[in-house]
């Protein structure tokens, strides 16, 4: 297991990554357990990657993944406890600005 999901109250979908590096040999599972969680998605999906360290290229396309199956007027995928790593990766790729982040403290 990759991500932990539940849903609040709002709709909201929180997936909670529960390793410390989203890589290639990871992106596919997460995309599977992601296409579930998000079925049920009423409201914002939020990710809580503050246990995630570490992003490659392949984890950032399974992240945009995510993105792609919004509808359309859905609010941005939020990505919390990000980790200084990790959005320097983000920002090196040029994808922080598809997020709404939020850094960890």
């Amino acid at each position: 297991m990759i991500v932990q999901s539940r849903q609040e109250n709002d709709g909201t979908v929180v997936l909670t990554v529960v390793v410390d590096a989203l890589i290639a040999s990871r992106a596919a599972q997460f995309r599977e357990e992601v296409d579930r969680a998000m079925v049920a998605a009423t409201g914002r999906v939020e990710v809580d990657c503050s246990r995630l360290d570490f992003i490659d290229s392949s984890g950032v396309g399974a992240l945009l993944h995510m993105v792609k199956l919004l509808p359309v007027g859905r609010p941005p995928v939020r990505l919390t406890g990000v980790g200084p790593k990790v959005l320097a990766n983000l920002e090196l790729m040029c994808v922080h600005r598809i997020f709404d982040l939020v850094p960890s403290t």
